[in-house]
């Protein structure tokens, strides 16, 4: 059924496409019709005609153009030589030619001949064709479907995208209608699509979106939320002043904000249901100069499995995912968190469980789909924050490296390694290293450490050993060749999602530029931790919470391979301590969406908030744009045919809402991008129309032509580009 479902949401998407690209063509259509012009073809999709209807022919395998063209030349012949039998008859009688004979031979370029002498093919105007064409109840616009599923057209009388400065003498032609009758035509497609779009968002509204709630579900260490004070569970009522019914918008608006301004933000707080305001300056993830801005939360979740159709199928080895993430499954509910009753809703006191748990598991009642109850432990875990570019670290010391799962068969470690192993060491063998010698023993183990040292090894062709803690045991894994890494511009790796080696405090590096970096004679690297402030410490947890106050503190170290404890100092000023005190932490587990409904049953509400919506789409994509040319945010992160197929089934599969609010997007957007002023697209044509009202006259062919293409280079080159980030995309590359 999951799979049937999949495909009715795949032909639903089709469908859905289809009809935004016939609405687009239906502008162009019917302003071309109510300003008097001549539509040769509708046609919805690119290319061959699979099937194609007109008046007078009916539905047709193909084009109905050889059928027509062959309908109107055999009715012009029939009056043809009807024409010349009746000259024929009437000089045998002796009277004079008919008026009407007179004036059909005079529309012909032919003299009139016997049937059997004339030539066989006759060259009738256009004016005749179309009167024929009348007299036989013929349609002279075929409604055509072709075969590439994506654009479309209307082929009008005298216009020409691929031949600018077409021209006809028909009066009915596109260049013979004055210049706001053809900008009404240009801009119709346009129009189309934004009153598609905020009909669409009133469909939408009105038979109910289920939308992520705008409630805080966590934010990340360091990030500008946490230093505002946003809190798990709080509710975001407004940005900037504009309400915010949907976490959707909440992070499209926060990453079309300006970086230099911060962002007030009304909130609702959690349990006490005061609102407050706070002023939020967003930045840009890992410090990347062209990522959108963002302020450092995410959404809640429910306390409930994940819904079925998002479940992600089950890995082909436990190896490849992180351990315990399935640990609740779809129709599972969470009833209680270290023995407190809790609703679905209440994640963020689940969430302060983490964090008040220092490492310690928290202990959740599950009762399962079937019904039996089951208490389980879920281990917490440091959290990696997006927006902290240096490697994580407690006061500069960092954790040695933990795999956290294999990426795939295809991984050069795969049945090498396991989850949970530990990285002890690394050593680095090139080819003239004799077998009975150790490689050279990299420094530093910790996450970057360890990425580093196999990226480089990889690049220089040497091999790598590890030594790895399983279990408590030390396990030698010799001879790994490190592999290319998807999406990371050739670097090399052993294909494992790295983690932190949490339980055991072990230093594996000491952070540059940190208090740890500070400390007097250094910490040898590898150093076990044993005390902080004479009190015992046995994880990381333990050492995180310790250390969370300003002032002196002595550490009571155990070098590796050392009979003897070492004692440092390490001294953390005020913001230190915050730094330390500021780490969070999570738990990976597969929740589901805390939704929200935005329903009304009023057209009238349903039209307004279809409106607004309709509004911001546009006003997001032209400051896309306007950041995309500016620098600020890079053009990877827009998405072409392949993308937006891709993108639009997984909304698909997330339900009809979900499906037509993808929709309303695509249909605003392509009002946008088919109104930019780029020749070969409506907004080109639209700004031909200007100059030529400026200067009383159109611009030359030459230059119209050299105009489009220019346009259809760059449309290529766009294309080529965004197809190019589609397929990467999907392909991790």
């Amino acid at each position: 059924m999951a799979h049937l479902s999949n495909v009715l949401s795949i032909l639903l998407l089709i469908i859905g496409f289809g009809f935004v690209i016939f609405w687009h063509e239906l502008g162009h259509f019917l302003a071309a019709k109510w300003v008097g012009i001549k539509v040769e073809q509708f046609a919805v999709g690119m290319g061959h005609a699979i099937v194609s209807f007109r008046k007078g022919i009916g539905w047709k395998v193909g084009n109905t153009r050889a059928e027509y063209e062959k309908r109107i030349i055999e009715h012009l012949d029939s009056q043809h030589n009807a024409s010349i039998r009746r000259v024929q008859a009437d000089s045998e009688a002796g009277a004079p030619p008919a008026p009407e004979t007179e004036i059909l031979s005079n529309d012909m370029a032919v003299t009139p001949e016997s049937e059997s002498s004339r030539a066989p093919a006759i060259e009738y105007t256009d004016a005749q064709k179309d009167r024929a064409a009348e007299e036989l109840g013929l349609g002279e616009t075929e409604y055509r479907l072709s075969w590439i599923p994506i654009g479309g057209y209307v082929k009008m009388l005298g216009q020409d995208d691929m031949k600018p400065g077409a021209d006809a003498e028909d009066p009915r032609a596109f260049n013979k209608k004055s210049i706001p009758q053809r900008m009404l035509v240009v801009s119709a497609g346009v129009i189309m699509n934004i009153i598609l779009a905020a009909l669409l968002f009133m469909l939408l509204f009105m038979m109910g979106f289920h939308a992520p709630a705008p409630v805080v579900g966590g934010v990340y260490a360091g990030s500008p939320a946490q230093q505002a004070g946003l809190h798990s569970g709080d509710t975001i009522l407004a940005f900037d002043g504009h309400p915010q019914q949907d976490f959707t918008k909440i992070s499209l608006n926060t990453a079309l904000a300006s970086a230099d301004e911060p962002i007030q933000v009304t909130v609702e707080r959690v349990g006490t249901k005061k609102v407050e305001r706070l002023d939020i300056q967003p930045v840009r993830p890992d410090g990347a100069s062209k990522a959108f801005l963002a302020l450092g939360i995410y959404p809640s979740p429910r306390l409930v499995g994940m819904e079925q159709r998002d479940w992600p199928d089950e890995p082909e080895s436990p190896d490849f995912e992180l351990a315990g993430a399935r640990a609740i499954r779809p129709g599972d509910t969470i009833t209680q968190v270290n023995g407190a009753d809790v609703k679905p809703e209440d994640y963020y006191i689940f969430n302060e469980a983490l964090q008040q748990s220092h490492g310690k598991p928290v202990e959740l009642t599950v009762r399962r789909k079937e019904g039996k109850v089951e208490k389980i432990q879920i281990k917490p875990h440091f959290q990696i924050s997006p927006l902290v570019t240096a490697p994580f670290n407690i006061a500069g010391l960092e954790p040695r490296m933990r795999v956290e799962a294999i990426a795939s068969k295809s991984s050069p470690v795969f049945g090498k390694l396991k989850p949970g192993d530990v990285i002890k060491s690394v050593a680095v063998r090139n080819a003239n290293t004799p077998a009975s010698q150790p490689g050279d023993a990299a420094p530093d183990v910790s996450v970057p450490g360890f990425v580093k040292s196999v990226n480089e090894a990889g690049q220089n062709g040497h091999t790598v050993d590890l030594v790895v803690v399983r279990d408590g045991k030390e396990i030698p894994v010799n001879g790994i060749v490190p592999m290319d890494l998807p999406k990371s511009d050739g670097r090399k790796g052993v294909g494992v999602a790295p983690g932190l080696e949490e339980r055991t405090p072990v230093v594996a590096a000491t952070l540059k530029d940190s208090p740890a970096a500070n400390i007097k004679d250094g910490i040898p690297s590898g150093s076990l931790i044993t005390e902080v402030d004479g009190k015992a410490v046995k994880t990381w947890f333990d050492v995180r919470r310790a250390l969370t106050e300003a002032g002196d503190h002595k550490l009571t170290l155990m070098p590796p391979n050392a009979t003897k404890a070492i004692e440092r100092t390490l001294t953390l000023g005020k913001n230190d301590a915050q730094a330390v005190a500021s780490i969070r932490l999570e738990a990976s587990l597969l929740l589901g969406e805390l939704k929200t409904l935005r329903k009304t049953r009023n057209p009238l509400t349903a039209m307004g908030w279809g409106v607004l919506e309709t509004r911001d789409l546009i006003l997001q994509f032209y400051v896309t744009l306007q950041r995309v040319f500016g620098g600020t945010v890079s053009a990877s992160n827009f998405m072409g045919p392949v993308g937006i197929v891709n993108a639009g089934a997984r909304f698909a599969f997330k339900g009809t809402d979900w499906l037509v609010w993808f929709l309303a997007m695509i249909s605003a957007n392509l009002a946008v991008v088919n109104f930019l002023p780029i020749p070969i697209v409506d907004g080109g044509l639209f700004l031909f129309l200007i100059i030529e009202k400026i200067q009383g006259r159109p611009l030359s062919r030459r230059a119209q032509e050299y105009a489009q293409l220019v346009g259809l280079a760059l449309i290529l080159s766009v294309f080529l580009m965004v197809t190019y980030n589609d397929i990467a995309r999907m392909f991790g590359h």
